[in-house]
Protein backbone atom coordinates (compact mmCIF):
# COMPACT_ATOMS: atom_id res chain seq x y z
CA UNK A 1 0.00 0.00 0.00
CA UNK A 2 2.64 2.16 0.63
CA UNK A 3 4.13 1.90 -2.66
CA UNK A 4 1.15 1.91 -4.41
CA UNK A 5 0.82 5.29 -2.83
CA UNK A 6 4.09 6.60 -3.55
CA UNK A 7 5.41 5.46 -6.47
CA UNK A 8 8.66 7.11 -6.66
CA UNK A 9 9.25 4.91 -3.71
CA UNK A 10 9.70 1.98 -5.94
CA UNK A 11 12.09 3.80 -8.10
CA UNK A 12 14.16 4.48 -4.82
CA UNK A 13 14.02 0.96 -3.87
CA UNK A 14 15.31 -0.62 -7.26
CA UNK A 15 18.07 2.49 -7.71
CA UNK A 16 19.54 1.90 -4.23
CA UNK A 17 19.40 -2.74 -4.38
CA UNK A 18 22.60 -4.44 -3.77
CA UNK A 19 22.20 -6.25 -6.85
CA UNK A 20 22.79 -4.54 -10.23
CA UNK A 21 19.30 -4.19 -12.13
CA UNK A 22 18.55 -2.60 -15.60
CA UNK A 23 15.51 -2.59 -17.48
CA UNK A 24 15.44 -3.28 -21.61
CA UNK A 25 13.07 -2.65 -24.24
CA UNK A 26 11.63 -5.05 -26.96
CA UNK A 27 14.84 -3.92 -29.32
CA UNK A 28 17.60 -4.22 -27.26
CA UNK A 29 17.63 -0.75 -26.02
CA UNK A 30 18.40 -0.16 -21.82
CA UNK A 31 16.31 2.11 -20.54
CA UNK A 32 17.33 2.53 -17.22
CA UNK A 33 20.09 1.17 -14.76
CA UNK A 34 20.30 0.99 -11.24
CA UNK A 35 23.01 2.78 -9.10
CA UNK A 36 24.72 -0.09 -8.21
CA UNK A 37 24.96 -1.54 -12.60
CA UNK A 38 25.87 2.05 -13.11
CA UNK A 39 28.93 1.89 -10.79
CA UNK A 40 29.76 -1.41 -11.68
CA UNK A 41 29.91 -0.73 -15.85
CA UNK A 42 29.27 3.13 -16.26
CA UNK A 43 25.68 4.69 -17.78
CA UNK A 44 25.28 2.92 -20.67
CA UNK A 45 21.34 4.42 -20.79
CA UNK A 46 20.44 4.34 -24.08
CA UNK A 47 22.61 2.18 -25.76
CA UNK A 48 22.00 -1.40 -26.78
CA UNK A 49 22.23 -4.20 -24.19
CA UNK A 50 24.76 -6.25 -26.01
CA UNK A 51 27.29 -3.70 -25.82
CA UNK A 52 27.29 -3.74 -22.26
CA UNK A 53 28.98 -7.70 -22.91
CA UNK A 54 31.16 -5.80 -25.07
CA UNK A 55 28.92 -7.27 -28.06
CA UNK A 56 28.32 -5.33 -31.15
CA UNK A 57 25.39 -7.54 -32.31
CA UNK A 58 22.71 -9.19 -30.26
CA UNK A 59 23.84 -12.50 -28.34
CA UNK A 60 23.40 -15.82 -29.89
CA UNK A 61 21.37 -17.00 -26.85
CA UNK A 62 19.84 -13.69 -25.34
CA UNK A 63 17.46 -14.23 -22.52
CA UNK A 64 15.29 -11.30 -22.53
CA UNK A 65 14.18 -10.56 -26.29
CA UNK A 66 11.03 -11.41 -27.18
CA UNK A 67 9.77 -10.92 -23.55
CA UNK A 68 5.88 -12.57 -24.40
CA UNK A 69 7.30 -15.74 -25.12
CA UNK A 70 5.56 -16.92 -22.10
CA UNK A 71 9.02 -19.15 -21.40
CA UNK A 72 9.07 -16.76 -18.09
CA UNK A 73 12.60 -15.97 -15.88
CA UNK A 74 15.61 -17.18 -18.10
CA UNK A 75 19.13 -17.31 -16.72
CA UNK A 76 22.96 -17.11 -18.53
CA UNK A 77 26.20 -16.73 -16.92
CA UNK A 78 28.51 -14.27 -19.11
CA UNK A 79 32.03 -13.68 -18.26
CA UNK A 80 33.78 -10.12 -18.85
CA UNK A 81 37.14 -10.09 -18.52
CA UNK A 82 38.24 -11.44 -15.02
CA UNK A 83 34.60 -11.25 -14.05
CA UNK A 84 31.96 -13.64 -14.15
CA UNK A 85 28.42 -12.54 -13.65
CA UNK A 86 25.12 -14.50 -13.84
CA UNK A 87 21.89 -12.77 -15.42
CA UNK A 88 18.37 -13.41 -14.90
CA UNK A 89 15.81 -11.69 -16.92
CA UNK A 90 12.27 -11.49 -16.06
CA UNK A 91 9.97 -10.11 -18.68
CA UNK A 92 7.55 -7.26 -17.55
CA UNK A 93 4.88 -7.15 -20.06
CA UNK A 94 3.39 -3.30 -19.48
CA UNK A 95 0.30 -3.58 -22.30
CA UNK A 96 0.35 -4.60 -26.06
CA UNK A 97 2.90 -2.12 -27.25
CA UNK A 98 5.25 -1.91 -24.55
CA UNK A 99 7.39 -5.24 -23.32
CA UNK A 100 10.33 -4.86 -20.93
CA UNK A 101 12.62 -6.86 -19.60
CA UNK A 102 14.10 -6.43 -16.04
CA UNK A 103 17.70 -7.84 -15.63
CA UNK A 104 19.70 -8.56 -12.54
CA UNK A 105 23.36 -8.68 -12.22
CA UNK A 106 24.82 -11.52 -9.60
CA UNK A 107 28.44 -11.29 -9.56
CA UNK A 108 29.67 -14.45 -9.31
CA UNK A 109 33.06 -14.22 -9.89
CA UNK A 110 34.75 -15.90 -5.89
CA UNK A 111 32.08 -18.85 -6.50
CA UNK A 112 33.25 -19.61 -10.52
CA UNK A 113 37.29 -19.60 -9.80
CA UNK A 114 36.59 -22.00 -6.44
CA UNK A 115 34.99 -23.83 -9.53
CA UNK A 116 37.77 -23.54 -11.55
CA UNK A 117 39.99 -24.49 -8.74
CA UNK A 118 37.97 -27.56 -7.77
CA UNK A 119 38.31 -28.53 -11.82
CA UNK A 120 41.91 -28.37 -11.66
CA UNK A 121 42.03 -30.21 -8.35
CA UNK A 122 39.90 -33.04 -9.41
CA UNK A 123 41.46 -33.01 -12.82
CA UNK A 124 45.12 -33.81 -11.59
CA UNK A 125 43.64 -36.20 -8.80
CA UNK A 126 41.79 -38.00 -11.63
CA UNK A 127 45.64 -38.21 -13.10
CA UNK A 128 47.18 -39.15 -9.83
CA UNK A 129 45.05 -42.02 -9.78
CA UNK A 130 45.01 -43.56 -13.30
CA UNK A 131 48.84 -43.45 -12.54
CA UNK A 132 48.26 -45.18 -8.84
CA UNK A 133 45.82 -47.66 -10.37
CA UNK A 134 48.80 -48.29 -13.61
CA UNK A 135 51.32 -49.07 -10.49
CA UNK A 136 49.17 -51.23 -8.88
CA UNK A 137 48.38 -53.54 -11.22
CA UNK A 138 52.04 -53.83 -12.71
CA UNK A 139 52.49 -54.89 -9.03
CA UNK A 140 50.45 -57.97 -9.40
CA UNK A 141 52.31 -61.06 -11.33
CA UNK A 142 51.30 -62.20 -14.14
CA UNK A 143 50.26 -65.06 -14.94
CA UNK A 144 52.64 -67.70 -16.38
CA UNK A 145 55.12 -70.55 -14.73
CA UNK A 146 58.00 -69.55 -12.49
CA UNK A 147 60.71 -71.48 -11.37
CA UNK A 148 60.03 -74.40 -13.04
CA UNK A 149 57.83 -74.85 -9.64
CA UNK A 150 54.18 -73.44 -9.89
CA UNK A 151 52.25 -72.06 -12.44
CA UNK A 152 49.88 -69.40 -11.75
CA UNK A 153 46.54 -67.86 -13.45
CA UNK A 154 44.90 -65.31 -11.79
CA UNK A 155 41.98 -62.73 -11.87
CA UNK A 156 41.82 -59.23 -9.94
CA UNK A 157 38.67 -56.84 -10.14
CA UNK A 158 38.95 -53.94 -7.68
CA UNK A 159 35.42 -52.34 -6.96
CA UNK A 160 36.61 -48.50 -7.40
CA UNK A 161 39.06 -47.93 -9.36
CA UNK A 162 41.95 -48.62 -6.56
CA UNK A 163 41.14 -51.53 -5.07
CA UNK A 164 42.21 -53.38 -1.33
CA UNK A 165 43.13 -56.94 -2.71
CA UNK A 166 46.68 -57.87 -3.46
CA UNK A 167 48.64 -61.34 -4.47
CA UNK A 168 51.73 -62.02 -5.19
CA UNK A 169 54.23 -64.82 -5.95
CA UNK A 170 58.40 -63.89 -4.65
CA UNK A 171 61.19 -66.24 -5.11
CA UNK A 172 63.29 -66.81 -1.90
CA UNK A 173 65.92 -69.06 -2.71
CA UNK A 174 66.98 -72.06 -5.02
CA UNK A 175 64.28 -74.49 -3.49
CA UNK A 176 61.49 -72.10 -1.64
CA UNK A 177 59.52 -69.51 -2.56
CA UNK A 178 56.36 -67.83 -0.86
CA UNK A 179 53.46 -66.81 -2.42
CA UNK A 180 50.17 -65.15 -0.33
CA UNK A 181 46.74 -63.56 -0.79
CA UNK A 182 45.46 -60.62 1.23
CA UNK A 183 42.67 -58.37 1.56
CA UNK A 184 43.02 -54.87 3.45
CA UNK A 185 40.15 -53.33 4.81
CA UNK A 186 37.77 -50.63 2.91
CA UNK A 187 39.06 -49.33 -0.43
CA UNK A 188 40.49 -46.17 -2.14
CA UNK A 189 43.31 -44.66 -1.64
CA UNK A 190 44.13 -45.85 1.91
CA UNK A 191 44.05 -49.14 0.98
CA UNK A 192 45.68 -49.09 -2.38
CA UNK A 193 48.62 -47.64 -0.32
CA UNK A 194 48.38 -50.60 1.87
CA UNK A 195 48.87 -53.27 -0.83
CA UNK A 196 51.93 -51.56 -1.71
CA UNK A 197 53.56 -51.83 2.26
CA UNK A 198 52.40 -54.96 1.97
CA UNK A 199 54.14 -55.90 -1.00
CA UNK A 200 57.14 -53.93 -0.13
CA UNK A 201 57.46 -55.62 3.66
CA UNK A 202 57.47 -59.06 2.15
CA UNK A 203 59.93 -58.76 -0.97
CA UNK A 204 62.37 -56.76 1.63
CA UNK A 205 62.13 -60.06 3.90
CA UNK A 206 63.82 -61.89 1.11
CA UNK A 207 65.54 -65.48 2.83
CA UNK A 208 64.00 -64.37 5.60
CA UNK A 209 60.74 -64.82 4.80
CA UNK A 210 60.65 -68.66 4.83
CA UNK A 211 60.03 -68.55 8.30
CA UNK A 212 56.43 -68.31 8.89
CA UNK A 213 56.41 -66.98 12.50
CA UNK A 214 59.51 -64.52 11.30
CA UNK A 215 57.27 -63.47 8.19
CA UNK A 216 54.15 -62.53 10.67
CA UNK A 217 56.29 -60.75 13.43
CA UNK A 218 57.89 -58.75 10.90
CA UNK A 219 54.20 -57.81 9.40
CA UNK A 220 53.46 -56.53 12.90
CA UNK A 221 55.94 -54.86 13.95
CA UNK A 222 56.31 -52.60 10.87
CA UNK A 223 52.39 -52.42 10.41
CA UNK A 224 52.54 -51.12 14.00
CA UNK A 225 55.14 -48.62 13.39
CA UNK A 226 52.61 -47.00 10.68
CA UNK A 227 50.60 -46.22 13.98
CA UNK A 228 47.25 -46.50 12.03
CA UNK A 229 43.59 -46.42 13.26
CA UNK A 230 42.44 -49.62 15.23
CA UNK A 231 39.69 -49.81 12.38
CA UNK A 232 41.85 -50.66 9.39
CA UNK A 233 43.99 -54.32 9.68
CA UNK A 234 45.09 -56.47 6.58
CA UNK A 235 44.12 -60.45 6.67
CA UNK A 236 46.88 -62.04 4.65
CA UNK A 237 46.92 -65.74 3.71
CA UNK A 238 51.15 -66.77 2.80
CA UNK A 239 51.97 -70.26 1.59
CA UNK A 240 55.81 -71.69 1.72
CA UNK A 241 56.13 -74.11 -1.05
CA UNK A 242 59.35 -76.11 -1.62
CA UNK A 243 59.58 -77.67 -5.13
CA UNK A 244 62.34 -79.92 -4.25
CA UNK A 245 60.30 -81.21 -1.64
CA UNK A 246 56.59 -80.56 -3.32
CA UNK A 247 56.08 -79.68 0.72
CA UNK A 248 53.80 -76.11 1.52
CA UNK A 249 53.36 -74.52 4.42
CA UNK A 250 50.28 -72.47 5.03
CA UNK A 251 49.97 -69.95 7.37
CA UNK A 252 47.12 -67.67 7.57
CA UNK A 253 46.70 -63.96 9.17
CA UNK A 254 43.28 -63.55 9.67
CA UNK A 255 42.10 -64.30 6.00
CA UNK A 256 38.78 -65.86 6.20
CA UNK A 257 38.76 -67.32 3.14
CA UNK A 258 39.63 -71.22 3.63
CA UNK A 259 42.36 -72.09 0.77
CA UNK A 260 41.08 -75.07 -1.54
CA UNK A 261 42.73 -77.56 -2.83
CA UNK A 262 42.01 -79.13 -5.95
CA UNK A 263 43.15 -82.52 -6.81
CA UNK A 264 42.85 -84.78 -9.81
CA UNK A 265 40.22 -87.50 -8.68
CA UNK A 266 40.18 -90.92 -10.54
CA UNK A 267 36.50 -90.15 -12.18
CA UNK A 268 38.12 -87.08 -13.31
CA UNK A 269 36.28 -85.16 -11.22
CA UNK A 270 38.23 -82.60 -9.20
CA UNK A 271 38.06 -83.41 -5.42
CA UNK A 272 38.14 -80.20 -3.45
CA UNK A 273 39.59 -79.88 -0.01
CA UNK A 274 39.22 -76.95 2.43
CA UNK A 275 42.45 -75.68 4.45
CA UNK A 276 41.01 -74.21 8.09
CA UNK A 277 44.18 -72.48 9.30
CA UNK A 278 43.73 -69.92 12.35
CA UNK A 279 44.98 -66.42 12.97
CA UNK A 280 44.61 -62.87 13.46
CA UNK A 281 44.40 -60.23 11.01
CA UNK A 282 47.53 -58.04 10.88
CA UNK A 283 46.10 -54.65 12.72
CA UNK A 284 47.17 -52.54 15.69
CA UNK A 285 45.89 -54.65 18.35
CA UNK A 286 48.21 -57.41 17.30
CA UNK A 287 51.45 -57.21 19.04
CA UNK A 288 52.81 -61.07 18.71
CA UNK A 289 52.07 -63.99 16.85
CA UNK A 290 49.60 -66.54 17.55
CA UNK A 291 49.38 -68.16 14.50
CA UNK A 292 48.40 -71.70 13.40
CA UNK A 293 50.50 -73.61 10.43
CA UNK A 294 49.54 -76.25 8.54
CA UNK A 295 51.56 -78.70 6.35
CA UNK A 296 50.87 -80.10 3.45
CA UNK A 297 52.19 -82.82 0.93
CA UNK A 298 51.64 -81.61 -2.71
CA UNK A 299 51.66 -84.01 -5.72
CA UNK A 300 52.08 -82.98 -9.46
CA UNK A 301 49.28 -81.23 -11.06
CA UNK A 302 47.60 -80.49 -7.53
CA UNK A 303 46.05 -77.26 -7.60
CA UNK A 304 45.18 -74.64 -4.58
CA UNK A 305 42.99 -72.27 -5.08
CA UNK A 306 43.21 -69.02 -3.13
CA UNK A 307 40.51 -65.77 -3.47
CA UNK A 308 39.12 -62.92 -1.75
CA UNK A 309 35.60 -62.64 0.31
CA UNK A 310 34.22 -60.35 -2.49
CA UNK A 311 33.58 -63.32 -4.44
CA UNK A 312 31.21 -64.93 -1.62
CA UNK A 313 29.96 -62.01 -0.31
CA UNK A 314 28.49 -60.81 -3.66
CA UNK A 315 24.95 -60.10 -2.87
CA UNK A 316 21.57 -61.41 -4.87
CA UNK A 317 19.73 -57.67 -4.68
CA UNK A 318 16.30 -59.30 -4.50
CA UNK A 319 16.52 -62.30 -2.19
CA UNK A 320 19.77 -60.40 -0.26
CA UNK A 321 21.35 -63.71 -0.20
CA UNK A 322 25.47 -63.88 -0.97
CA UNK A 323 27.03 -66.01 -3.42
CA UNK A 324 28.52 -68.46 -1.07
CA UNK A 325 30.87 -71.09 -0.27
CA UNK A 326 28.53 -73.73 -2.20
CA UNK A 327 27.90 -72.09 -4.96
CA UNK A 328 31.78 -71.71 -5.77
CA UNK A 329 32.43 -75.45 -4.99
CA UNK A 330 29.93 -76.44 -7.81
CA UNK A 331 31.47 -74.16 -10.06
CA UNK A 332 35.02 -75.36 -9.45
CA UNK A 333 33.89 -78.90 -10.37
CA UNK A 334 32.22 -78.25 -13.68
CA UNK A 335 34.64 -79.73 -16.49
CA UNK A 336 35.14 -76.45 -18.35
CA UNK A 337 36.85 -74.90 -15.30
CA UNK A 338 39.91 -77.34 -15.88
CA UNK A 339 41.65 -74.79 -17.68
CA UNK A 340 43.46 -72.35 -15.05
CA UNK A 341 42.50 -69.32 -16.37
CA UNK A 342 38.95 -70.16 -17.60
CA UNK A 343 38.37 -70.93 -14.21
CA UNK A 344 39.61 -68.11 -11.95
CA UNK A 345 37.42 -65.70 -14.60
CA UNK A 346 34.46 -67.49 -14.35
CA UNK A 347 34.43 -67.43 -10.57
CA UNK A 348 34.92 -63.64 -10.98
CA UNK A 349 32.25 -63.26 -13.63
CA UNK A 350 29.49 -65.85 -11.86
CA UNK A 351 29.94 -63.81 -9.04
CA UNK A 352 29.26 -60.45 -10.75
CA UNK A 353 26.22 -61.66 -12.35
CA UNK A 354 24.83 -62.99 -9.03
CA UNK A 355 25.26 -59.51 -7.75
CA UNK A 356 23.85 -58.56 -11.18
CA UNK A 357 25.33 -54.94 -10.07
CA UNK A 358 28.42 -53.55 -9.76
CA UNK A 359 30.36 -54.90 -6.73
CA UNK A 360 30.81 -53.54 -3.73
CA UNK A 361 34.32 -55.31 -2.78
CA UNK A 362 37.06 -55.98 -4.33
CA UNK A 363 37.00 -59.29 -5.95
CA UNK A 364 40.08 -61.81 -6.84
CA UNK A 365 41.04 -65.48 -7.25
CA UNK A 366 44.72 -67.21 -7.69
CA UNK A 367 45.02 -70.66 -8.99
CA UNK A 368 48.34 -72.05 -8.36
CA UNK A 369 49.45 -75.85 -10.07
CA UNK A 370 52.07 -77.70 -8.87
CA UNK A 371 54.44 -79.26 -11.81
Amino acid sequence: MVIAKNQGLMYEVIENMQSMARVIDDQSNIVYMNRKMREEFGDNTGNKCYNLLCQKEKCMECICIPCDNGEGDRTREVRLESKHYRIISSPAIVDVENNYAVEIFQDITEQKNLEEEFVRHYEKLKGDIAFATQIQRKALPEDGTYWGALRLYAAYSPSEELGGDLFDLVHIDDDNCIFYIADVSGHGVRSSLLTIFLRQVIRGMKAAAIDPIALIEELIKSYNDLNLDKEQYISVLCGIYNRKTRGLILVNAGHNCPPIVLENGEDGEPRLTEIEVKGMPICSLLTRPNHEMRMLQMEKGDRILLYTDGILEASEPLKNMEFGIDRMKQLLKKGENKDGKRLVNNLINEAKKYAQSTPTDDMAAVLLEVL
